[in-house]
């Protein structure tokens, strides 16, 4: 999976001509459109396959996909919770303020002072935006909002955050399990 980012989730057939809808991973349903080859990959990431798009569109809040390998609705129950994944060399470039979730594991955290706070174990997308997951050195965990005036410093090639904790996480360290 490190050359590969996943672009979204195949979540339920669609209809009766094997369309599968998507949960979009990416910032718009054309991203998905504008591809072909793609690589679909099972849940415990132990298993892949090579799949073709032949269409795209929109349904609600997903991508309806036409895959070429499924011509039915049963034959994507096999695929289900299953990603759709790119090569990396596939991904787009971006701006200088943007930056890929995957990206931002394994950062450590740094609050403003300069200490170390723990390490992002994963960025995703809540119902507030998105959240970072940091893992203290106690084993113990916390989410920070992603947001430019609190994630003040990313610094990817060195691996780390700088972050103005907001009020209310101030006391990150009293947390409760």
């Amino acid at each position: 999976m490190a050359d590969r980012i996943a672009i979204g989730v195949i979540r339920k057939p669609h209809g009766v001509r094997g369309e599968a809808s998507v949960e979009v991973w990416t910032d718009s349903i054309e991203r998905i459109a504008g591809l072909e080859s793609v690589t679909l990959v099972s849940p415990d990431e132990k298993t892949s396959r090579p799949a073709t798009i032949e269409s795209v569109r929109a349904h609600k809040e997903r991508a309806l996909v036409k895959f070429r390998e499924f011509g039915a609705p049963e034959e994507l129950r096999d695929v289900y919770n299953w990603t759709v994944e790119i090569d990396k060399g596939a991904a787009r470039a971006l701006d200088a303020d943007e930056y890929y979730l995957h990206d931002l594991a394994g950062l450590t955290l740094i609050d403003a002072e300069g200490r170390e706070r723990g390490v992002v174990v994963e960025a995703y997308e809540g119902g507030a935006g998105i959240l970072l997951t940091v893992k203290r050195a106690d084993g113990k965990t916390f989410d920070v909002p992603f947001a430019a005036d609190i994630c003040t410093e990313i610094d990817l090639a060195n691996k780390r955050i700088v972050v103005a904790i907001p009020e209310g996480l101030e006391n990150i360290d009293d947390v409760a399990d």
